[in-house]
C-alpha cells in the first residue's frame, strides 16, 4: 500500500510537499526529530527538480510514499530534463565555496539512510530516498494468541512425515500463516510449481502435522540447480501457536540424519542465515555448519506473524555449509589479500586447499551472467569465464544495475582455476567488498563480493553467534572503512 500527492511544478508547493511527508512519517511513527529530517529532506529534493530541471508546466508534481520494513522509502517524480547521473555535483565540506551545487545531496545524504536517482526510461526519472524509523507503526498489528491455545499447541503431538506432492496447497497456507506475502521463495505460494518440485524432488519438505492433518511446521531442502548433490536447508516455517513446540527440533534432527545416511544423493547442505538474530544460527551450529561468506543488505526484512524483531535493516545473511560424510576435495584459488581470512573460514571443512596463483585470461570475451530483483533493489552477478575485457564487462554491467536502482549486489567469481592479476585492486576500486566463498558444485567453489550502493551499512546491527562469522564481518568493516576513506 502507498501514499501519494500529486502537486504542482512550483516553488510555492514546497510548503504542501514538506506537509504531505511530514503527516505520513507522523502516522508511521516518526518522531520529531525524524520528521524534521524528511521535511529537510523533500524541500532540498523538490527545490532540486522545481529548479533546477525544467519541468513542464502543465506537467504534476508526484510523491510517493511507500513504508517497508520498519521504513519510509519516498519517491520524487521528475518527467523534466534528464538527469545526468554521472556529473551531479558533489558538495566538497573543505571547499563549499565552490560546490554549493552539490549541497542538497549532501544534506539528504545526511539525513536519510539511502539516496539515488533511478532513470525509468519514457516515465522519466524519481529521486528516491529512504528513513529507518526507531519506533515503526505498521499498518498492522499481529493479534495475540491466547495463551492458553500456545499451552495446548506446545504440547500437542505432531506426526512428522516428507511432504507428498498433495500437500503442496497446505504449505502455501503455512507460508502466508508464517510470513503473510514477505517471503522471499516465491515457489512457496504458487500451488502447481510446489507440486512440480515436490514430485521432482527439487524441494524435500519435512512437514509436521497436527492430530487434524493440517501441516503446521516445515524445514525443507531446496536442491541447487547446478549440483543435485547440494541443496540449500532452511524454508523453516511454523504457525505462530506452534512456536513453542519441540516438534521443530525433531524435524530438523530428521533433516541432519537424511543427510548423513546419504539418502537421495545428497552431499552438502548450505543455509543463508538472517542476521536480524542468532536462533537459527545457534541451532545450525549445533549441526556442525561452518560460515564461510556473508551477504550483505539482501532484501528487506521479511515479517514474521506473531513476532517482532530488534532489526531495523535490510536482511544480511550468514552462509554457511556442512557436509556430515566430509567435503571433495578442491583447490581454491583467491588474491593474496585474502587469503588469511579464507583460510581462516575454510579450516573445518579439511579437505579445502587455497592457491594464489594468478593468469592472465585466456579468451577475449567475457561470459557473465546477471539476475535482478527490482522490488527488492538487489542483483546477483556471476562471471563464468574470465575474458580478457572482464574489467571493462564488469564496469559496464554495474552501471547498468545502477541506473535500474540496484542497491546491492552480490558478485560471484569461479575459484577453481587461477584468477586475473590484480583482480583485487580493480575490484577495490569499483568498491566491492570481498565477502567470503561459496560451494556451486562438489568441485568448484565462488569467491563473493558485495557492491553497497548508496547506502550507509551498520555492520554493529549485524547479530553474529559464531566466533569465524564475527571474524568475517570485522574483516569486511575494515574494508568498507577503508573505501570510505578513499572515496
Amino acid at each position: 500500500m502507498i501514499s501519494e500527492l500529486s502537486t504542482y511544478h512550483d516553488i510555492r508547493a514546497i510548503g504542501i510537499i514538506r506537509a504531505f511527508v511530514a503527516q505520513t512519517a507522523r502516522f508511521f511513527g516518526a518522531n520529531d526529530t525524524e520528521i524534521s529530517q524528511l521535511e529537510l529532506a523533500a524541500e532540498k529534493a523538490s527545490s532540486f527538480i522545481i529548479n533546477a530541471l525544467l519541468p513542464d508546466a502543465d506537467e504534476a508534481f508526484k510523491i510517493v510514499c511507500q513504508p517497508f520494513s520498519h521504513g519510509l522509502r519516498f519517491l520524487f517524480e521528475n518527467r523534466g530534463l534528464p538527469v545526468d547521473e554521472e556529473n551531479l555535483p558533489v558538495y566538497d565540506s573543505k571547499n563549499p565555496g565552490d560546490s554549493m551545487e552539490g549541497l542538497p545531496f549532501f544534506l539528504i545524504e545526511n539525513v536519510t539512510d539511502s539516496v539515488r536517482f533511478r532513470n525509468r526510461g519514457n516515465e522519466g526519472w524519481v529521486l528516491e530516498f529512504e528513513k529507518r524509523l526507531q519506533t515503526f507503526r505498521s499498518l498492522e498489528t499481529a493479534n495475540d494468541i491466547d495463551p492458553e491455545i500456545l499451552k495446548a499447541c506446545a504440547k500437542e503431538k505432531l506426526v512428522l512425515d516428507i511432504a507428498a506432492p498433495e500437500d503442496a496447497y497446505s504449505l502455501v497456507k503455512l507460508t502466508y500463516f508464517t510470513y503473510r506475502y514477505s517471503y522471499v521463495k516465491e515457489i512457496f505460494y504458487y500451488r502447481k510449481a510446489l507440486e512440480e518440485a515436490l514430485q521432482s524432488r527439487q524441494i524435500i519438505a519435512f512437514v509436521g502435522k497436527n492430530p487434524h492433518g493440517e501441516v503446521v511446521i516445515n524445514s525443507a531442502f531446496f536442491r541447487s540447480d547446478a549440483c543435485d548433490a547440494i541443496a540449500e536447508a532452511g524454508m523453516l516455517m511454523s504457525r505462530p501457536e506452534y512456536r513453542m513446540n519441540r516438534a521443530l527440533l525433531r524435524l530438523t534432527r530428521m533433516q541432519y540424519d537424511f543427510v548423513t545416511e546419504g539418502k537421495e544423493g545428497l552431499r552438502v547442505l548450505y543455509s543463508k542465515l538472517v542476521t536480524s538474530h542468532t536462533r537459527s544460527q545457534r541451532l545450525l551450529a549445533a549441526y556442525r555448519f561452518t560460515p564461510t561468506a556473508l551477504k550483505l543488505s539482501v532484501h528487506d526484512q521479511a515479517e514474521f506473524v506473531g513476532l517482532e524483531t530488534d532489526e531495523e535493516h535490510r536482511e544480511s545473511l550468514l552462509y554457511a555449509l556442512t557436509a556430515p560424510n566430509g567435503f571433495a576435495p578442491a583447490t581454491l584459488f583467491v588474491p593474496q589479500n585474502h587469503l588469511e581470512i579464507t583460510q581462516t573460514l575454510l579450516a573445518p571443512l579439511k579437505s579445502i586447499t587455497l592457491s594464489t596463483q594468478s593468469r592472465a585470461p585466456q579468451t577475449a570475451q567475457t561470459a557473465i551472467d546477471v539476475k535482478s530483483d527490482e522490488e527488492e533493489r538487489y542483483a546477483s552477478v556471476t562471471i563464468k569465464t574470465f575474458g580478457q575485457d572482464w574489467a571493462k564487462t564488469l564496469r559496464q554491467t554495474l552501471h547498468r544495475l545502477d541506473t535500474q536502482g540496484v542497491i546491492t549486489v552480490h558478485l560471484h567469481l569461479p575459484a577453481h582455476a587461477p584468477l586475473p592479476e590484480n583482480l583485487d585492486e580493480i575490484l577495490f576500486d569499483l568498491e566491492l567488498l570481498y565477502s567470503g566463498a561459496v560451494i556451486k558444485t562438489l568441485e568448484k567453489w565462488e569467491l563473493v563480493y558485495t557492491l553497497l550502493q548508496g547506502q550507509r551499512f551498520d555492520f554493529e546491527a549485524m547479530q553474529l553467534h559464531e566466533p569465524n562469522a564475527k571474524a568475517l564481518r570485522d574483516y569486511i568493516q575494515t574494508q568498507y572503512r577503508r573505501l570510505k576513506e578513499e572515496m
